[in-house]
């Protein structure tokens, strides 16, 4: 008999390709921390929320401006 026609082996089926590793790492500069929400740690979620960050954890270009708004809303 041929390996198609044996009805006891099993064929192995292959791992899918298509895993997306997590990130392991909040990806903002500098910062190690391990992710919480949405690839980002608890901080710095919040800052993406506001605007501070882009998904990528990349600073805008008016990011001074951006941050003292920021640090003006958190203190009142």
């Amino acid at each position: 008999m041929s390996e198609d026609q044996n009805p006891k082996q099993k064929k192995v089926k292959a791992p899918p390709q298509n895993v997306v590793q997590l990130h392991q790492r909040c990806p903002v500069d500098s910062c190690g921390k391990k992710p919480q929400r949405s690839t980002f740690c608890n901080e710095h979620f919040t800052w993406f929320k506001q605007g501070l960050i882009n998904r990528a954890g990349k600073k805008p270009k008016d990011f001074d401006k951006k941050h003292q708004a920021y640090l003006q809303k958190k203190a009142s």
